[in-house]
């Protein structure tokens, strides 16, 4: 039997790169653990959770001797992710295993274990997220977007610029933007969307002082 079959629990992959509610994550699989987690996720028409990976914390992910408790402060990943449904699949040129996943709901993690492959699971509770965003700001906060990806990402996640939500542009700009993980955790786990979208106003004026940055 499979590290994914616990009975109300969900598989969970940390990764370095956060995935958000509606948005699109291309992901690339090769270890043993994961391919054997797509498997049965395309069995059972499940997901998985991906929260992001704390920084530094790369490489103790896979270590067994880790704290299995969801309180340990030594737990390598947020407890805060977003479920992942997947879209596609296929075999790339080299061998790998080629995903596309849609985020769906975000969820907090608790009774967080490894099992005996490395791969994690947790009891998962849902979150809500509303709100009325600010028009002007999503005026600001796309035109950002627009001008903060190359083309070639804009095909690699399949995008109708015309399309994106107010929502998906500020879930987009959390996942894309070199903010360190700690304020893109902070903007994950806001409910309110109005406030998460001022607070990415905020984080974005400390990375950039040029006259391309949102403005109220």
């Amino acid at each position: 039997m499979s590290d994914t079959n616990f009975e109300n629990r969900l598989a969970v992959f940390p990764l370095n790169i956060p995935l958000l509610p509606a948005c699109r994550l291309p992901l690339q699989i090769f270890e043993r653990r994961y391919l054997d987690m797509v498997s049965d996720c395309l069995q059972t028409d499940s997901g998985f959770v991906i929260p992001l990976l704390k920084e530094g914390s790369e490489d103790q992910e896979v270590l067994k001797d880790l704290p299995k408790a969801a309180n340990s402060p030594d737990l390598p990943f947020y407890r805060v992710g977003t479920l992942a449904h997947i879209e596609d699949f296929g075999q790339r040129e080299n061998g790998l295993l080629s995903l596309s996943v849609v985020g769906t709901q975000r969820y907090v993690l608790d009774d967080i274990v490894q099992g005996p492959s490395g791969l994690w699971s947790a009891s998962a509770k849902p979150l809500d997220e509303d709100g009325i965003l600010d028009s002007k700001l999503t005026t600001s906060l796309t035109q950002y977007l627009e001008d903060a990806i190359t083309e070639q990402t804009w095909q690699q996640l399949g995008l109708e610029r015309e399309a994106l939500s107010g929502e998906q542009v500020i879930n987009y700009l959390v996942t894309l933007l070199p903010l360190p993980s700690q304020l893109k955790q902070i903007l994950i786990e806001t409910d309110l969307l109005p406030v998460r979208q001022q607070k990415l106003v905020d984080f974005i004026r400390l990375l950039s002082a040029d006259d391309s940055q949102p403005s109220q």
